[in-house]
């Protein structure tokens, strides 16, 4: 792939990530989450009243949900130019990372459906609405495979100039990576650090989720660029 293809890509999932933050924080209002604690008759109050909104945050979302897609294939691409013999760690990165996009476009479909028909039954919105706000903390069970494999280029001994994994990367990526799979016990608490909108499952997971890709992409675009460097020179 040439350097080229790889930074359209990059600057792809860049934008669609800005555009899934922004639907889900400022037009779903999902940024905090409303608590667990809220009565069916609540949650359908809330689609009630800002159906419109949700469901235009639904569509960008949707449009824009698969952002790690592009990224986790310039991540591989990347990883496979340091990874003697066939690139299988690279091959998985680029799977963890594809179906990590699977479980962040599924939230904003249930988030749209649930505002679909805001005069239904309390109870089935309330449902549509604990599975949109579940899905989209408690689906950790690929990310793990992106950030394991992520961390081993960072740590692994190479001798490729430029490369976009270094060690403290690496060492952040597994803290990450194991700070993020705390969200499957959301599942067990409606109150507290570990219920969906806990210090333990929003908060830390959230801004260092965005933290951890944004410099996993400047890291990607500093390689690609020095990449386009030396193929001018």
């Amino acid at each position: 792939m040439s350097t080229r293809s790889q930074m359209v890509l990059l600057w792809w999932g860049i934008a669609f990530t800005a555009l899934y933050a922004v639907s889900l924080g400022l037009l779903i209002d999902v940024v905090p989450p409303p608590p667990p604690t809220w009565s069916p008759a609540r949650v359908a109050e809330f689609y009630q009243q800002h159906s419109d909104r949700v469901l235009f945050g639904a569509v960008i979302a949707s449009f824009s949900g698969a952002f790690m897609l592009p990224i986790s294939v310039v991540a591989a691409v990347q990883s496979a130019r340091q990874e003697p013999g066939r690139p299988v760690w690279s091959i998985f990165m680029f799977a963890g990372g594809t179906f990590t996009s699977v479980f962040l476009v599924l939230p904003p479909v249930f988030f749209g459906v649930a505002a679909y028909r805001p005069d239904r039954s309390a109870e089935i919105t309330a449902t549509l609405h604990d599975i949109a706000l579940l899905s989209l903390f408690t689906t950790v069970q690929y990310f793990i495979f992106f950030g394991v494999t992520v961390a081993i280029s960072c740590l692994r001994k190479h001798e490729v100039k430029g490369s976009p994994f270094p060690r403290t990367y690496g060492y952040f990526t597994i803290w990450c990576t194991l700070m993020f799979e705390v969200g499957g016990v959301a599942f067990l608490f409606k109150t507290g650090p570990f219920a969906w909108n806990g210090l333990f499952i929003f908060w830390i997971p959230f801004f260092f989720f965005f933290i951890w890709l944004a410099t996993l992409c400047v890291l990607l675009h500093r390689a690609i660029a020095a990449q386009q460097r030396i193929a001018t020179a």
